[in-house]
């Protein structure tokens, strides 16, 4: 019988035993990550009703009736909110593995940098998500507005509506989490302030662009988004300053 092919190659056999370790550590933080997510997902299957009574519950939908289109609808909407609430409870946990991954490349200034950042970007997800949901409600109000000074009646696709709900709310607070990505890399001399200073108008530009993306068109709705997006923007250039970006001599000479 043939010798396996790494039992003839040592330099191949060391390479395996040398990285084993770490793929088995990988396997457990996978399957960690995967028990969180059919934990939470079968909670979102199971109570998905509860769920989107809840949501809808946030906004005033006075005078408009959410319809469904399909008797399949039950089986999408289970699905995605099952979806949606497994990959909320896995993100928390994936964020730790990174930082631990991430944790021996680092010095232990550049880490707590990181680690006093954590607490952030869950606060700003969470001011984002809700920013989106706000400025959903104020296109649904003055929807709801113009189309009774017509005379016509609402129906609203339930799945439709959900979607764009969520689009809404998720992207933004994907991208409120921008501070903490600009600070993280600033701090640790990644990228120059300089070069984003002179970049601001393309920045800009790209705000704009993103902000025309989401689901409300309507230029309310974009005004509405751009402008915190830019505030939020110059609100980190203010806050890492120059004076603010020296790190310890430690952290400079590992850079």
């Amino acid at each position: 019988m043939d010798q396996p092919a790494a039992l003839d190659n040592p330099q191949l056999q060391e390479a395996i035993d040398r990285f084993m370790p770490y793929l088995h550590e990988v396997r457990k933080k996978l399957l960690v990550l995967a028990i969180v997510f059919t934990i939470f997902a079968a909670l979102g299957f199971a109570f998905y009703q509860k769920i989107l009574l809840f949501i809808m519950g946030l906004f005033n939908l006075k005078g408009i009736t959410i319809v469904l289109t399909s008797p399949y609808q039950f089986i999408d909407l289970s699905i995605n909110t099952a979806l949606v609430m497994g990959i909320a409870a896995v993100i928390p946990f994936l964020l730790f593995d990174i930082l631990s991954f991430i944790r021996p490349a680092l010095t232990k200034p550049e880490f707590k940098l990181l680690q006093r950042l954590v607490p952030f970007t869950i606060i700003l997800f969470a001011a984002g998500f809700a920013f989106g949901l706000w400025i959903m409600n104020i296109v649904i109000n003055i929807f709801y507005q113009t189309t009774q000074s017509f005379n016509l009646n609402n129906l609203w696709d339930i799945s439709h509506f959900f979607t764009q709900t969520l689009v809404m709310a998720i992207s933004l607070g994907i991208v409120f989490e921008f501070p903490v990505v600009l600070t993280a890399l600033l701090r640790l001399h990644v990228v120059k302030r300089q070069f984003l200073v002179k970049s601001r108008r393309y920045i800009y530009a790209a705000l704009i662009i993103f902000a025309t993306l989401m689901p409300p068109t309507d230029l309310l709705s974009l005004t509405l988004i751009t402008i915190p997006l830019i505030l939020l923007f110059e609100l980190t250039m203010l806050f890492n300053q120059p004076h603010h970006l020296l790190l310890p001599k430690e952290v400079k000479h590992h850079v």
